[in-house]
């Protein structure tokens, strides 16, 4: 298939959707349109911080009009897709600004991704450009996403020996083509029960919503300085990186990797009033600010998600940092911080064991006798459809709730405390992990006979990946074998199993299926078997 086609498709998606009402956010100036107003404004003002260089409104606005020239000579019309496949690094806030300008369609890809994720995404999308790395002893990213079958028509390599980004940035400058805000803007890939990645689709007014919302909800403004270590390619972190500093103000710091001592560092230095991560992070920085003797007392909020929360690890960071507000939040990345915390330190204290406080509209379907079912969630935030219209079915109650695929129930009517899952997904460091994809890929191994994934609580990941596998009969299957297997089907190394438990037969119900919460509770008090 043509990538003329793969665009096809793509255009008759976002029309189908359309025509489904699916656009429902507030219309509204977008992201192009804010920063070019914004810099007239106030050019000298600070958007991104990285490494000692710190960049402005003009500067960030002036490479990305040079980038959307050189994009535009290479043949980019309105409606085009972008990827990027970067580590958190400045570049990719230019990338994103460029197609905020120019009508492109940008999709965020984790560095982690290898053939078996890029060969999915790249065609599904149709994408015209792609931004990577510079090739390091473990991959070379160019080689990559040239040796697939959909090979993008120009492939960037930024940073590094075959660096070409910079030269892009010296093109003259074009004029900027201001899409609708109810246009896509992004497609982001999560991870799904179905076994493959899933493409959320969020409009340019969406996106601003949740930021919005979001931001008025925690008080952000011009003086707040946000410390953003968590991937760009995941929804949380791209919109800390892309949209927060334009549309409330503050100023954000890029991080490229996690060093809990580096953090302490930088965020005394630099006055750090805000922070959002998942459950490693968030005990990192403590034991580092234990070390340091700093009780950051610029913080003024963190708000921890994406795995299991213990509420004593909130307890102790609410005593360990006095100044901030230390809640969990919860949210997807359909709709974003669905709840994005708890607004004060009284109230996050008192309710450390719930998952926040609500900014959308709630329902729980079909309540057990305690009060708990599975949360839908309504509200202009919300993604308007994946990008396969296959994935939509079972996700969305008939008058437009999306199922949250979480089970939960309501205390004191606006806080929300998780209780359990309807869908078999991993949380792993706040990375969405689906088991089936990584079964389907064992299954394929000469020496198994069956497989089951499942996850394991574990302090520092959250969640661990365990493999529960019958070796085939006569076969001796092993973890090496396993992760080689894995290597071949270029599976990103974040999925591998951390465990492998050899059985000689999986639990099974009457009808055949495999009894996962009997795995899961020999999971957690098994130990390791490689």
């Amino acid at each position: 298939m043509t990538r003329d086609r793969f665009a096809g498709r793509f255009s008759g998606r976002l029309a189908q959707l359309q025509a489904a009402g699916r656009f429902r956010a507030e219309p509204g100036p977008g992201l192009g349109a804010i920063a070019l107003a914004l810099t007239a404004e106030d050019p000298d003002r600070v958007v991104i911080s990285q490494d000692g260089r710190d960049i402005t409104r003009w500067d960030m606005v002036a490479m990305a009009r040079r980038l959307g020239g050189a994009l535009q000579a290479r043949g980019l019309t309105p409606g085009a897709v972008v990827a990027f496949q970067l580590p958190n690094w400045w570049e990719a806030t230019v990338i994103n600004m460029a197609c905020a300008l120019f009508g492109w369609r940008i999709v965020p890809l984790l560095p982690i991704y290898r053939a078996a994720e890029l060969g999915t995404i790249l065609p599904a999308c149709g994408v015209d450009a792609i931004f990577v790395p510079p090739a390091s002893p473990k991959v070379d990213y160019r080689a990559t996403v040239e040796g697939l079958a959909h090979v993008p028509g120009t492939i960037v390599t930024v940073r590094g020996e075959g660096c070409e980004f910079a030269g892009l940035l010296e093109s003259a400058p074009a004029t900027p083509q201001l899409p609708p805000s109810t246009d896509a803007k992004m497609i982001i890939f999560t991870s799904g029960s179905t076994g493959r990645p899933k493409g959320v689709i969020h409009t340019h007014a969406s996106l601003d919503a949740v930021v919005r919302r979001t931001g008025e909800f925690w008080g952000m403004g011009e003086d707040d300085v946000l410390y953003v270590p968590s991937p760009i390619a995941h929804i949380g972190g791209s919109i800390y990186a892309f949209e927060f500093p334009w549309i409330t103000g503050c100023r954000t710091i890029l991080e490229d990797g996690w060093d809990p001592a580096r953090a302490v560092r930088q965020m005394d230095a630099e006055g750090v009033t805000f922070m959002a991560g998942a459950t490693p992070f968030l005990r990192g920085l403590l034991d580092a600010a234990k070390a340091a003797g700093t009780n950051l007392p610029g913080l003024r909020r963190f708000i921890c998600g994406g795995a299991s929360v213990p509420p004593e690890l909130v307890r102790d960071a609410l005593e360990a940092f006095p100044n901030a507000i230390v809640s969990r939040a919860y949210g997807s990345t359909e709709v974003p911080l669905a709840f994005p915390g708890i607004r004060d330190r009284a109230g996050a204290r008192a309710h450390a064991d719930t998952d926040g406080e609500r900014a959308v509209s709630v329902r729980l379907l079909d309540p057990d006798p305690t009060g708990a079912g599975e949360i839908a969630v309504q509200g202009p935030q919300m993604f308007v459809g994946y990008l396969d219209p296959e994935d939509d079915a079972g996700s969305f109650t008939e008058d437009g709730f999306f199922m949250m695929g979480d089970l939960g129930r309501m205390v004191d009517d606006s806080f929300v405390a998780i209780t359990g899952r309807t869908k078999d997904i991993i949380i792993r460091k706040g990375e969405n992990i689906s088991p089936l994809e990584i079964e389907n890929a064992l299954q394929q191994h000469p020496g198994v006979a069956a497989v089951s994934i499942v996850g394991a609580p574990d302090p520092e990941r959250g969640e661990m990946v365990v493999a529960f596998v019958v070796p085939a009969p006569g076969a001796a299957f092993d973890f090496a074998q396993m992760v080689a297997h894995l290597e071949q089907a270029g599976f990103a190394r974040q999925k591998f199993p951390e465990r492998l438990e050899l059985v000689d037969a999986l639990p099974m119900n009457a009808v055949g299926k495999v009894q996962k919460p009997e795995l899961r509770r020999i999971a957690a008090n098994t130990g390791s078997t490689t």
